[in-house]
């Protein structure tokens, strides 16, 4: 015995059967391309527009520090200050190159005085042409660590803030004017 595939069954046959069981329909181009210019109503109704979201607000304008004095220790308090003020962040300090608090609110210890080994191990990546190792962030526990740095004949200074994430390129560019301003002339 031969069992027969379907390539052996008779098309007018099961045309006929299945006209019998279903409703007859108007037979359309089977095709997957549409003709140009030929509109096709949709199949499923389109999904209803997402809701128009509000633009995202602008980032507030941040002033410029304007320094008013000539004593380092209130050029750096203003700093601090200007800094938590402008930025977000739960800490700021100033601390030298070598890792010594200059001034600080806010941050412990601890954080401060990471800063001397950091600036000294990007010792070696400033040395790379392109790169530029003055600004940065680094995850401290649950906490991020942001950083600026300003190079005088006096050394370097850096500025840092801890909070919750890291500083918009923005704002490490007013940080980095801010530190500058603050330890020129010092």
């Amino acid at each position: 015995m031969t069992v027969r595939s379907v390539s052996w069954t008779d098309a007018q046959r099961v045309s006929s059967l299945l006209a019998r069981v279903a409703p007859t329909r108007p037979r359309e181009p089977a095709g997957l391309v549409s003709a140009m210019g030929a509109v096709r109503a949709p199949a499923v109704a389109a999904p209803a527009p997402a809701p128009v979201k509000a633009a995202p607000k602008a980032p507030k304008e941040v002033p410029r520090l304007v320094q008013t004095s000539d004593n380092p220790a209130d050029r750096l308090d203003t700093l601090v200050a200007w800094t938590l003020d402008h930025h977000a962040c739960a800490g700021a300090f100033v601390a030298d190159d070598n890792g010594l608090t200059l001034a600080a609110h806010g941050i412990s210890e601890a954080h401060v005085s990471l800063v001397g080994p950091l600036l000294s191990a990007l010792v070696g990546v400033r040395s790379i042409p392109g790169v530029d190792a003055t600004a940065g962030a680094l995850w401290l526990g649950a906490q991020m660590m942001s950083w600026v740095e300003a190079r005088t004949t006096r050394g370097g200074f850096c500025l840092g803030t801890v909070g919750d994430e890291a500083l918009t390129t923005r704002a490490f560019e007013q940080l980095k004017e801010a530190l500058e301003t603050t330890v020129r002339g010092l």
